[in-house]
């Protein structure tokens, strides 16, 4: 029997052939049919090991079947004999996400849908997500016609999934899709999406939080303020803050999107209320965010408002914010009033630096150093060498090694004969 004359499901290997017995696929890609028949043979051993390898020598098998076979039999064999096991429905879905070439090119791309709808709404998240990534990569080969009739009624069939797996997989493709379809279909996104942040399963609000910032950066302007300000806004006041703390990405990406007095009057209160969040780990996100988040507000009042929350989360009851707000010093010193810089930062940089968690110390050692330059020269050599100077001593030694690398920022600023004197005993 020959691989041009049979399906997959029937290519098999050499009699007597076992489920446990060790396949060699090496002959394979010079096209030896005994080599191919081992790989369909391989699909459906009992060893997991020799299932990967199988799938691996994927598009060897596709090669010699020609793509109108691989169409019309591999894939549907594929999608009917979709195992159990994670590793390999990962594997799979990671395959199927570069098999276009093998099934005729982008023209029929869409064939490979229905396979990676199914691993889509797979139990495992980080399978969900590979067969997301594969499917947004056939979009990027698929046009309008094969966008609307193919993938639409898919992401339709996720989003009305009985189980949440299929519902959070189809918040991942809204994106993807929404530029390659019409407007009447947009319009159906933009609602089939604001469903998926209105769903009762706190999971599928996640996904949708997740991802709303590839939405923002599709949609049209007039629907920055009727859709995307809307369904941030209930996600950014959920009662979970597993879904909270997902709301900051696309809070930079709406702001990006709006003017001044836009941001001031529809995310002042917003932003404000993400700053105090009573859970650490949003407010996490937002230190992490921060001058991202204040620059794109552009409204000068706000801002300075901004830079007294941002000295707040320097004295943050929890460390992981406390450092993450370090990160951001070099962008704060911007948006602070330059005739307030010193006086606003000092005391709180003098407490950073001895601050009892060596995370926020060495973090903090690794960016003070950004301030100079705002600080200028004089201030530089009053405020912050004295800081240096401490850091210099402290007792971790990655606090120490990170003012080290950072002394040629100092150098630039003081010159060297300034930051020797003060620095060397």
């Amino acid at each position: 029997m020959s691989v041009d004359s049979a399906s997959p499901a029937e290519v098999t290997g050499p009699a007597g052939v076992s489920g446990g017995m060790h396949y060699d696929f090496e002959d394979a890609q010079s096209g030896d049919l005994g080599a191919l028949a081992a790989i369909a043979d391989a699909m459906k051993s009992d060893s997991l090991a020799d299932r990967l390898e199988s799938l691996k020598r994927l598009s060897v098998l596709a090669l010699a079947m020609g793509e109108e076979r691989t169409r019309d039999e591999l894939i549907p064999f594929l999608d009917e004999s979709i195992d159990d096991e994670d590793e390999l429905l990962l594997s799979l879905a990671e395959v199927l996400g570069g098999f276009v070439q093998y099934v005729g090119g982008p023209k029929y791309a869409f064939v490979l849908l229905r396979p990676l709808e199914n691993l889509a709404a797979a139990e495992e998240t980080v399978v969900r997500e590979k067969a997301v990534e594969s499917i947004n990569k056939l979009v990027d080969c698929m046009d309008q016609p094969q966008v609307e009739e193919y993938l639409i009624p898919c992401i339709a069939r996720l989003s009305s999934g009985e189980w949440f797996t299929s519902r959070s997989s189809a918040a991942g493709l809204y994106a993807a899709a929404y530029g390659k379809v019409t407007d009447a279909i947009q319009s159906k996104l933009r609602a089939g999406y604001e469903a998926l942040c209105k769903d009762d399963t706190p999971m599928i609000r996640r996904a949708a939080a997740s991802n709303l910032e590839g939405v923002v950066d599709k949609i049209a302007q007039e629907h920055v303020l009727a859709f995307a300000i809307p369904n941030f806004r209930r996600l950014a006041e959920d009662d979970q803050d597993s879904v909270r703390l997902l709301t900051v990405e696309p809070l930079v990406a709406i702001t990006k999107r709006l003017t001044t007095e836009e941001c001031k009057q529809h995310l002042g209160e917003s932003v404000q209320r993400l700053c105090s969040d009573k859970s650490w780990r949003v407010r996490y996100m937002v230190a992490d965010h921060f001058v991202a988040i204040a620059k794109n507000i552009k409204d000068q009042d706000l801002q300075e408002e901004l830079v007294s929350v941002a000295i707040a989360l320097m004295h943050d009851n929890e460390a992981e914010v406390r450092a993450a707000i370090c990160t951001q010093l070099d962008g704060l010193a911007d948006l602070a009033a330059p005739e307030a810089v010193v006086a606003r930062f000092c005391g709180p940089l003098q407490e950073l630096v001895d601050d009892p968690s060596q995370h926020v110390r060495s973090t903090l050692a690794k960016h003070i150093g950004s301030l100079c330059r705002v600080f200028g020269k004089d201030g530089t050599i009053e405020h912050l060498l004295p800081l240096l100077l401490r850091l210099l001593k402290d007792s971790f030694p990655e606090v120490r090694l990170n003012i080290i690398s950072k002394l040629d920022v100092v150098d630039s600023v003081v010159g060297i004969d300034s930051l020797s004197q003060s620095l060397l005993p």
